[in-house]
């Protein structure tokens, strides 16, 4: 008897030499563990067991591949799914190490926001430089440099080490932002329009793509119950909204 558990069914359905027409086609005294049973239903295949004619020759098949198959448990690339691949397709994109994911996963897409939101700092930072705005390039560049330091910590999954920035702390940033007529005389920018200026505006810009990173981060790392992983990347995003806003009413005049 040949009683083939789980992993064992995983690898012969992986060669797929013994599917034919949606059905898995095994020697006669094949028995399967109901794990195993368990795959053949989630990938919706009948069981066939052959006569003892083709058995010899299908048994040497079968076994022949499922060895080759369980000697390369690793290739160059593993894939999220659990599997693995020599080749990097094109479609497909490291996640970190030699992890494999699909260029539409949540937390690549994250990566296309920041990339698009450093773009853009570095955009506004060259128009502050010809304006002669020294100290709002320089405010500019600090968050330019959190945001790679989240970036970092997101990619090599290490903890973040939070910082003051501007030199400020959280809660000195928290109580600005929520008060900015005591720190600023102007009260909240409910209502944004054209008339503040041309930095002012540009400024805003970025604390919305902020905005979209912090909710990338979220869906990147938002688990099935509802709670997240990375719960200090969405604060450091959520701080970085803040700290944008504080440079807006600092730069409002420009």
């Amino acid at each position: 008897m040949n009683l083939i558990t789980e992993d064992g069914i995983k690898k012969i359905i992986k060669s797929g030499e013994s599917i034919t027409d949606s059905e898995l086609r095994l020697p006669l005294k094949s028995m399967l563990t109901p794990s195993a049973k368990s795959v053949l239903a989630d990938h919706k295949l009948k069981l066939v067991l052959i006569d003892d004619d083709i058995e010899k020759n299908l048994t040497t098949s079968v076994m022949e591949n499922a060895g080759v198959m369980a000697a390369k448990k690793i290739g160059k690339f593993n894939l999220e799914s659990g599997g693995f691949l020599d080749e990097k397709p094109e479609h497909m994109t490291q996640l970190y190490g030699n992890l494999l994911v699909g260029k539409d996963h949540k937390r690549i897409k994250l990566r296309g926001e920041v990339d698009v939101l450093m773009g853009e700092i570095m955009k506004v930072q060259i128009r502050a430089n010809e304006l002669q705005l020294t100290d709002l390039v320089s405010d500019l560049q600090e968050v330019f440099d959190n945001i790679g330091e989240l970036s970092r910590s997101e990619v090599l999954n290490e903890a973040l080490v939070t910082s003051k920035i501007l030199g400020f702390n959280q809660q000195e940033i928290r109580d600005m932002s929520h008060n900015p007529k005591k720190y600023f005389g102007h009260e909240h920018l409910f209502n944004i329009t054209y008339e503040l200026g041309e930095i002012p505006i540009l400024l805003n810009s970025l604390r919305a793509l902020i905005r979209k990173a912090e909710i990338a981060c979220y869906e990147g790392f938002k688990l099935a119950d509802g709670t997240v992983g990375r719960i200090d990347l969405i604060q450091g995003y959520n701080r970085l909204s803040s700290v944008m806003y504080i440079i807006i009413f600092k730069h409002l005049d420009h």
